[in-house]
Order: structure tokens, then C-alpha cells, then sequence
């Protein structure tokens, strides 16, 4: 707004001149100069209008454009916030999904380890489970012959035992036929006190007899139960100590015995036999190809090395003593025979590179 002031002073001040002076002629006229100092007061009086009308628009319109700027900001400020919402939202999505995708690939991974962990043991446990059947059918074929063979033995003793009975006790028993031959009986008998004590004594040898027998049999089928237990156990720990508990990409090697025999006719037979948990050899086709790739021409078929032939017969040696720990005749003999046959100076192998 436009204003108007006025200032009134009074300035002192003390002025020094040189004075021209006339002076009238008494005898001669003339002129002078003197020197005089006045002191001198001066009003001074100051009026001023001060225009700000230009001031005053500029202020105005500093004043809208401040307004606007202050609009400009808050909506900015509004729309910052607003987007930092949406991207904090999308960041917040972005990151929940990734990791949620995250944790579902390691579980789909980890299923996927697991799930092949779990086929590699299930076709190693149905493999064992064919060598067990296998085994068990082996067993209870040797059992079966062994307990036929023993029960021949027994038979045969009981008869013998029943002959040297009969022959020791020989008047009593022709007495007991005699005595049972006769239509009436007596009772003043002197005998029939004594046929009453030697039934009551062979009742008591019958039942003891019997009893032992009961009791002779429950001994073995407890020590056949032990021996079952025993080997389950062993069996359980081999299958413990076997399994791997890791996934690997690894080659394993299999024994594989390649034999090719002439007839007397000159017919040349060619047979391969292989352990019992490679049952993928019982497949005639896929025998048929291997018999075909050890009948190649290209294979160089060598006699064992030196030092092959030594340790072949350490552990054939060693693995026939180890099953023939008997030492009567028979085994002695069979022995004898395994170790003639196995003449390992007629066996011929494949040696590639890594030999």
C-alpha cells in the first residue's frame, strides 16, 4: 500500500565569507572587504510519497504462484505416496511369489531326489527280496532233503533198537504173546501180579520215552528258531551296511562267467551264468546278445596273468574251505575233486585299458 512521509528539521550551520563593501564619500569614497562569519539556521522540510502499488501486485502475484506451487507439491507429495503404495504393493507381491516359487521349486527338487532315492532302494529291496525267496526255496529244499535223509536215519535206529529190545527182553515178550493167545485167564494166577507191575513199569518207560521225545524236539525247533533269528539279523545288518544313503552317477561291476564247451558230436555250446540279483540276464533275448558280443572276433580273449591266476586260487581256496568245514571222508574227497577240476590254466579273460 502506498504511503506518504514527512520530515521537518532545522540545520545550524556556520558560514564564513569575504564581504565587498561601499563606503560613501566623506573626504574620499571608496570600497572594502571584510571578513565575517554568520551563523545561519535553515529549515529544511521533506516530504515523501512512497509509490508500492508495483511492490504490492508483485508480492500478489508471488503470492499465487506460491499458492499453486504449495498445490503443485501437496498433489505431487499425494501421487508419491499414492505410487509408493501401488509399488510397494507390487514389490511385496513380487517378493511373496518369488519366494513362495522359491520354496515350491526346492520342495518339487527335493521330491523329485527323494522320489528317485526311493525307486533305487525299492528295486534294490525287490532284488534282495528274489535273492531271499531264492534263498528260502533253496533252504527249504535242503531242509527237506536233510530231515528226509534223518528220518531215514531215525526209522532205521528205532528199528534197530526195537530188534535189541526184543532180543534182550525176549521171554517177557513171547510171554506177553503167549499170555494174550489165551482165550480165559485165571485169576488166582500167581503171574498176574507180576504182568500188573511189568505193565505199570512199561506205561511209566512209554510216557518218560515220549516225554523226552517232546521234549527233544521242542530243544530243536528252539534251536532252529535261534539259528532263523541269527541269520535274519545278519541279514537285516548286510542290507544296512549295503545301502548307500546317497544319489550318484557311478558304474558297477558284476561277475559274469562266459562258458564254451565241445561235444563229443564237435557242437560247440556256449552258455553264461551270472549271480542270482542280475535277473535281467534271465531274459533269453538279452543273453543271447551278450553270448553274441563275447563271441566276437574283435575281443582279445588272453590266459590270466600271473598274478591274477595267484589270486583267483587264494579266494577259490579259501571260499572251499570256508563251505567244506567238515572233515570226514566225503567232504575230504569232494575237496579233493573241486580242487582238480578247477584248473584256472584253461581260463581265458578280456583285458581292456583300464586292467
Amino acid at each position: 500500500m502506498s504511503y506518504s512521509q514527512s520530515y521537518s528539521e532545522t540545520i545550524y550551520k556556520v558560514v564564513s565569507r569575504t564581504v565587498s563593501y561601499d563606503y560613501p564619500p566623506s573626504e574620499n569614497g571608496g570600497s572594502d572587504s571584510v571578513y565575517v562569519e554568520i551563523e545561519a539556521e535553515i529549515p529544511v522540510d521533506v516530504n515523501i510519497y512512497v509509490d508500492t502499488d508495483p511492490f504490492d501486485s508483485s508480492v500478489e502475484d508471488c503470492g499465487n504462484n506460491v499458492n499453486l506451487l504449495t498445490a503443485a507439491v501437496v498433489a505431487t507429495e499425494s501421487a508419491e505416496i499414492i505410487s509408493k503404495e501401488i509399488n510397494s504393493k507390487k514389490v511385496a507381491d513380487t517378493i511373496i511369489g518369488g519366494f513362495f516359487n522359491y520354496i515350491r521349486i526346492e520342495i518339487s527338487q527335493q521330491i523329485a531326489v527323494l522320489s528317485q532315492n526311493v525307486d533305487a532302494q525299492t528295486m534294490y529291496l525287490k532284488e534282495m527280496m528274489l535273492t531271499c525267496i531264492s534263498k528260502k526255496s533253496q533252504m527249504e529244499s535242503d531242509f527237506n532233503r536233510i530231515a528226509s535223509r534223518y528220518v531215514k536215519i531215525f526209522k532205521d535206529l528205532n528199528n534197530e533198537l526195537s530188534n535189541r529190545i526184543f532180543e534182550l527182553d525176549k521171554p517177557a515178550f513171547i510171554f506177553k504173546n503167549e499170555t494174550d493167545n489165551q482165550k480165559i485167564r485165571t485169576t488166582d494166577n500167581d503171574l498176574v501180579n507180576t504182568i500188573a507191575i511189568f505193565g505199570k513199569e512199561s506205561s511209566d518207560i512209554q510216557s518218560k520215552i515220549g516225554s523226552s521225545i517232546a521234549k527233544k524236539r521242542a530243544f530243536d525247533s528252539i534251536i532252529k528258531c535261534k539259528l532263523f533269528l541269527l541269520q535274519q539279523e545278519r541279514l537285516n545288518t548286510t542290507i544296512q551296511q549295503s545301502m548307500i544313503n546317497e544319489n550318484m552317477d557311478c558304474s558297477i561291476y558284476s561277475p559274469v562267467c562266459f562258458i564254451e564247451t565241445t561235444n563229443i558230436s564237435n557242437q560247440i555250446n556256449k552258455s553264461i551264468f551270472s549271480p542270482n540279483y542280475l535277473s535281467v540276464l534271465n531274459d533269453k533275448s538279452k543273453n543271447k546278445v551278450l553270448i553274441e558280443k563275447f563271441s566276437a572276433n574283435n575281443l582279445g580273449w588272453n590266459n590270466l596273468k600271473q598274478e591274477d591266476k595267484k589270486n583267483i586260487s587264494l579266494y577259490f581256496n579259501t571260499e572251499l574251505n570256508n563251505k567244506l568245514t567238515a572233515n570226514d571222508q566225503h567232504s575230504q574227497r569232494v575237496r579233493e575233486m573241486t580242487q582238480k577240476i578247477s584248473n584256472f590254466t584253461y581260463i581265458k579273460t578280456i583285458y581292456n585299458e583300464h586292467n
